[in-house]
């Protein structure tokens, strides 16, 4: 849980510099544009599913987020369209 920064890293630098679909590459956008905000609510939620840590009340799931984020892309939109309000 704690390479979650690294993980976004690696993904940043992959989506730059390899050949890569948007499609399959904007999760790692989003963790990149979510910087280290949203890669502690990652971790709190890998805590919680994993080690069974409660994760803060009311926090959004990172992981609707990433998935929403795919879905919208594959679907022929756009990184904007998939965020929450």
């Amino acid at each position: 849980m704690q390479l979650v920064p690294v993980m976004a890293a690696l993904g940043s630098w992959g989506r730059l510099h390899l050949p890569a679909s948007h499609e399959l590459s904007v999760r790692a956008e989003l963790l990149e544009q979510g910087g280290p905000e949203l890669w502690d609510r990652f971790m709190d939620e890998l805590s919680e599913q994993h080690l069974g840590i409660p994760r803060p009340p009311g926090t959004p799931s990172v992981f609707a987020e990433l998935q929403s984020a795919y879905e919208a892309e594959a679907a022929g939109g756009t990184l904007e369209s998939a965020r929450p309000a």
